[in-house]
C-alpha cells in the first residue's frame, strides 16, 4: 500500500506501520477468528491466547490487520465505501487499483488491474474461482432490523 510516497508491506511491524500512517482512528481487537474453518492446519480450532488487531484509518480507507504474536501487517481491507454495505459512509471511499501478474507459458508476464469498478466475473478470470462456499455477513445499523441491501459475502481466492 502506498500513502504519501511510503509503502506499506505485509510483515511491516507495528512501529513501521505508525511510523509511516501515525495514530489510526481506531483499534480493534478481534474477539474470534472467523475465518479459521477455512485454514488447511489440524490446529484451527485450538483457540489463541492473544487476539489479533486493527488498526483502522477511516480516511485512508484502509484497516490494517496485525497478527497478534508477532505484532505484523497480515491482511488489508480495502473500503470502496460501498452503498448497502454495514460500514457505508464510515470509511472514505478507496479507489483502489490492484496490479495482478498473470503469467501464461511461453510470454512474459503480463499485468492486469482490478479497480472498484471490477466486476466479481473479471475478478474471478483474473484470480480463480472460490475454494470454498462464501462466509455470509448478517449486519444492520440496529439489533431490532435488517440489513434492506441484504447479506455481505465473503469470498476467500487462492492463487
Amino acid at each position: 500500500m502506498w500513502v504519501f510516497g511510503h509503502s506499506v508491506d505485509f510483515g511491516d511491524s507495528c512501529q513501521d506501520v505508525l511510523s509511516i500512517l501515525g495514530s489510526p482512528h481506531k483499534v480493534f481487537y478481534k474477539s474470534e477468528e472467523k475465518m479459521k474453518i477455512h485454514s488447511p492446519s489440524p490446529h484451527k480450532q485450538v483457540p489463541s491466547k492473544c487476539n489479533d488487531y486493527f488498526f483502522n484509518y477511516f480516511t485512508l480507507r484502509v484497516d490494517i490487520l496485525f497478527d497478534a504474536n508477532t505484532h505484523k501487517v497480515k491482511k488489508f481491507v480495502l473500503h470502496t465505501n460501498y452503498p448497502g454495505h454495514y460500514n457505508f459512509n464510515i470509511y472514505h471511499r478507496c479507489e483502489l487499483k490492484i496490479p495482478i501478474a498473470i503469467k501464461k507459458e511461453n510470454a512474459d508476464g503480463q499485468t492486469e488491474t482490478c479497480t472498484t469498478d471490477s466486476k466479481w466475473d473479471h475478478i474471478q478470470q483474473l484470480l480463480g474461482h472460490p475454494v470454498a462456499w462464501p462466509v455470509v455477513l448478517h449486519r444492520s445499523s440496529s439489533p431490532d432490523n435488517t440489513n434492506p441491501f441484504g447479506s455481505t459475502f465473503c469470498f476467500g481466492l487462492q492463487r
